[in-house]
This record gives C-alpha cells, sequence and structure tokens, in this order.
C-alpha cells in the first residue's frame, strides 16, 4: 500500500470530463503526490482534448481505463455513478465520486459495503466541507441552536433534469447534518416547478432529535449567485458568505447588537482542497471528511424533502 511521502505518485483515472471533470483534471495534474493516468468519457474527441493537455491516455470505456489508474473521480451523470463506481471498487479502485453519491438510498448503501468490505476509500464530493471559511465557521460553534442557509443561482443547462434539492440544497444538506451531528426528527418542506418540470425553489424545515433547527432554502431562478449560512448559538449569531469566506459575528450587547467582522483566512481553492483529502485519505489510510456514509445521508434527507414537496404542492406554470 502507498505510504504519504513515497517518490512514487498515486495514479489518479478521471471519468468524465464535462462541465466538473474538467475542474478535476486540471487540479490532479496539479497536485502532490498523484498524477492524471487516464481519462474517460463517451464523447472521444473531449477525453482526447482533456488527455492531451495532461499527457494521458483517452478512453470511451471504462474497462480499459480500469488497469492504468489506482484510484478514480466520476464526475458523470448521477443515474451512472453506480454502476461506474461499483465497477471501479471490484476492480481494486479507491473511488472519489461528484455528489450526489447515487441516484438511490439503496445504491448508495452498495456501494458503501463494497468499499468497506474491499478496504478502499469512497469519499463523496461535497465541496462546501473544504471550503476555508466554513472551516474557520467550524472552530467557532459551540452548542449551535439554529441554522439558516440560502443557495440560490441562476438557471444553467446542465442542472434543468435534476431537481433542486439534489443539484443545490444537497450541499447544505450535508453541512447542516455535519453540524447537528445528531438524527433528524421532522422535515417539513415546500417549494414548486416553474420552468423546468423539476422542482426549481424548495424551502425545507428540519428538526434534530438534538433540538438544533435548521431553515434551507435553495432556488435556481436568481439573477446572482447567493451562498450563505448563518448560525446562532447562546447569545451570538454567525454569518459565513461562501463565495468570500468573510464570517461577521453578532453579539447582543445590552439593548444593542454588536458586529464584529473577522478575518478572512486565505482561501485555497475548496476543490483542490477536497481531492487533496481523497489522496490523502488513500495515502495514509485514514477515513475520508465526507464518507460514502456521509454522502448516503444527505442523499437520503435530499430525497425524503423532495417527496415532501412532490406530494404537497403543485406545479407553478407561467
Amino acid at each position: 500500500m502507498w505510504a504519504l511521502g513515497e517518490k512514487v505518485p498515486l495514479r489518479v483515472g478521471l471519468i468524465g470530463v464535462g462541465y466538473f471533470g474538467k475542474h478535476h483534471g486540471r487540479i490532479v495534474s496539479e497536485l502532490d503526490g498523484a498524477v492524471l493516468a487516464a481519462v474517460c468519457d463517451a464523447d472521444l474527441s473531449r477525453a482526447e482534448e482533456a488527455a492531451s493537455r495532461y499527457a494521458c491516455q483517452a478512453f470511451t470505456s471504462v474497462d480499459r481505463a480500469l488497469p492504468l489508474a489506482d484510484a478514480f473521480i466520476i464526475a458523470t451523470p448521477t443515474q451512472t455513478h453506480n454502476a461506474i463506481a461499483m465497477k471501479c471498487l471490484r476492480a481494486g479502485k479507491h473511488v472519489f465520486v461528484e455528489k450526489p453519491i447515487t441516484g438511490s438510498v439503496d445504491e448508495a448503501g452498495q456501494l458503501i459495503d463494497e468499499a468497506n468490505a474491499r478496504g478502499l476509500t469512497l469519499q463523496v464530493g461535497h465541496v462546501e466541507r473544504y471550503n476555508a471559511g466554513f472551516k474557520n465557521l467550524c472552530t467557532l460553534l459551540d452548542a449551535p441552536a439554529y441554522i439558516e442557509t440560502q443557495r440560490l443561482s441562476p438557471l444553467i443547462e446542465r442542472a434543468v433534469g435534476v431537481d433542486v434539492t439534489l443539484d443545490l440544497m444537497i450541499h447544505d444538506i450535508d453541512v447542516v447534518l455535519s453540524i447537528s451531528n445528531s438524527p433528524v426528527k421532522s422535515i417539513n418542506a415546500a417549494g414548486a416547478s416553474v420552468l423546468t418540470g423539476r422542482i426549481d425553489t424548495a424551502k425545507a424545515w428540519i428538526e434534530f432529535e438534538n433540538g438544533m433547527k435548521a431553515f434551507l432554502y435553495a432556488g435556481r431562478l436568481s439573477s446572482d449567485k447567493l451562498r450563505t449560512l448563518k448560525v446562532s448559538q447562546r447569545n451570538e449569531l454567525l454569518s459565513l458568505d461562501y463565495q468570500s469566506g468573510m464570517i461577521t459575528k453578532y453579539i447582543k450587547n445590552g439593548s444593542s447588537i454588536e458586529v464584529i467582522p473577522l478575518d478572512v483566512p486565505p482561501m485555497a481553492e475548496p476543490l483542490k482542497e477536497e481531492l487533496r483529502g481523497f489522496v490523502e485519505s488513500i495515502l495514509t489510510g485514514k477515513n475520508p471528511m465526507v464518507s460514502g456514509e456521509c454522502g448516503r445521508e444527505a442523499l437520503s434527507l435530499a430525497l425524503s424533502i423532495g417527496t415532501i414537496i412532490r406530494e404537497s404542492v403543485s406545479s407553478v406554470m407561467i
């Protein structure tokens, strides 16, 4: 098995070089301790273009790419995750799979069981956990009681076939679950399909067994991007802007509110930190920050929210 610090780099294969995959390829090529060994995509010309850029081999067949790498990054459409990831795991390869981990909770469980049985790393791409601002905020947490998240984006073509709960809100679901560290007690949700035939806007109210509560709002009909996290605890509120990494603390001071901007930490690229963590998990044998179990838990809650919305709200037609 590999050991951190060895001169021989970890060989990484990339499956899918579309919207997300192209960024994965760039970052792996820049990581210490790893080398991009193979690129696989259903579109051969796209695979060859990426392979040419990073001096590796291109394939349309996952089977042909398998012998060339020790680990694979899967950045393909969600409905393909289970079959591709299972093929990689059964070949003895470590797997990083973009969120959502799979299309169903049962499929996620199959991947987790396979990885555990073979002693392989299975990591899920919930990138906000690697955001420098979020990591800084976590050091300030002390018995959080209420969390509020907003994640708004313009509508983009790649997302029109997926509910906003699985495309955007699932990021915040994962973050909230990591903070709560408690089973979910109850879920209420509302939302609507406006333009795509899928859920385009969603709001969810979640209560946890430990008493913490969370309100999540996600939508893809905004003219601008907005990604915020607010955490209330005791007599203070912590507010994070994911895009800048800026944290603002609001403290009750008598009858007034004191506003304290905190220093912004150096903003390393979250995706680079995420993939560095994947490589280090393989080389050291440590569990990844966002395990397959974390991915399954986030998926389960996102699917539950989507089901509640569909059962309670009619589509909005404009």
